[in-house]
């Protein structure tokens, strides 16, 4: 069991239960045995995996608390779906990837983990439709500039969005931009939250 996962989600203000870490540190043991034939992430190292994909994943928990359906798009290699939808079963998560490899990864993470939770989706965004839920909010890491995935997910008449950027990224109108603390990263982490039809005229 990882010291370091259940520390740094502590410090964010998650306790996790001992299922749940399990499920964390099982889903990296998938990723890093993928990771050898596939690369679906850069990051290789152990350490780096729990910081900058589980931990920063889990950094704006406190943002997803409002709402039950979540559309996690260009998902890659399950972040921040995953890990959210361990922490919080009781939600429904969709996620959305066009890569075929890391969907029949995500495919496998999904089932080994039991998460009755997810929903996987091989598609393009542009080209998704929500097949039964109405989407409460949206959730990108590091995907592309806002303005742009609002635009991509319009279709979808979405209430809220929750998007991991940077800090140089272009805020549109009617979004907050906060600084998140990511136990033991050296890099500044941000949330732009929007909901796109509250700004009064």
């Amino acid at each position: 069991m990882s010291e370091l996962l259940a520390d740094g989600a502590k410090q964010i203000g998650i306790g996790l239960s001992v299922e749940q870490l399990d499920q964390l540190n099982k889903m990296l043991d998938v990723l890093q045995q993928w990771n050898q034939k596939h690369n679906l992430t850069s990051l290789r190292s152990r350490h780096d995996q729990e910081v900058y994909h589980i931990l920063d994943s889990l950094s704006a928990y406190q943002y997803f608390i409002p709402y039950s359906v979540v559309l996690d798009i260009g998902t890659g290699a399950g972040f921040p779906g995953i890990p959210l939808a361990i922490i919080y079963p009781e939600k429904k998560f969709h996620l959305v990837e066009s890569n075929g490899k890391k969907v029949a990864y995500l495919r496998h993470v999904i089932q080994q983990l039991g998460l009755d939770n997810v929903k996987l989706y091989n598609k393009r965004i542009e080209l998704f439709s929500m097949p039964n839920d109405t989407v409460d909010v949206v959730t990108a890491r590091a995907l592309a500039n806002p303005s742009e995935i609002m635009e991509l997910t319009q279709h979808l008449q979405v209430a809220a969005y929750v998007l991991y950027v940077g800090p140089n990224c272009k805020i549109p109108p009617s979004a907050s931009l906060e600084e998140v603390s990511v136990p033991h990263s050296t890099k500044e982490h941000f949330i732009l939250s929007i909901v796109p039809n509250s700004s009064t005229e």
